[in-house]
């Protein structure tokens, strides 16, 4: 006698071009689809909500997702992103002259660069990163912080 298991669960592929722009979601059931910092740019996805939906993205353009994007909504729910907090080495240069050295010798590693709103330099941790500008005497602290794309440090900036 054979057993045939059949597990049923929702299932939505998402074609994305681009996000919606002020969708209604009004009394709609929200689902987080939480992602890391580095896969904001990436074109094709898989994962599962925070509700366990699981949810496939291809996007067919380069602009990267951002904290609080919704990608998605019908009558029942909609999905928006949320960015992981992760930690990130954070540098607090005393003045311009030092916050351009920091940002040139990161640039040099081909690291991403963020800069937030109090003019401090946040990077992804890495031991030898943090150990470098600890010896060059830097101010700087480990954190969680999410690495929001608006605070890239780009030269080449991607308009929405």
């Amino acid at each position: 006698m054979a057993i045939t298991i059949c597990f049923i669960y929702r299932f939505h592929m998402i074609i994305i071009n681009e996000v919606l722009q002020k969708p209604l979601v009004e009394g709609l059931q929200k689902e987080v689809l939480e992602i890391e910092w580095y896969e904001v740019s990436k074109t094709i996805l898989r994962r599962k909500t925070k509700n366990g939906t699981e949810i496939g993205i291809k996007k067919n353009n380069r602009i990267p997702l951002q904290d609080g994007d919704v990608l998605y909504a019908n009558d029942d729910f909609y999905v928006q992103i949320s960015i992981k907090p992760c930690d990130c080495i954070v540098v607090k240069p005393r003045d311009m002259i030092e916050m351009g050295i920091v940002c040139f010798e990161i640039g040099n590693m081909h690291l991403p660069i963020y800069i937030d709103v109090q003019k401090q330099v946040n990077i992804a941790y890495e031991v030898p990163l943090y150990d470098f500008l600890k010896r060059k005497n830097y101010d700087c602290t480990i954190e969680n912080k999410k690495l929001l794309q608006t605070q890239m440090l780009n030269i080449h900036q991607i308009k929405r």
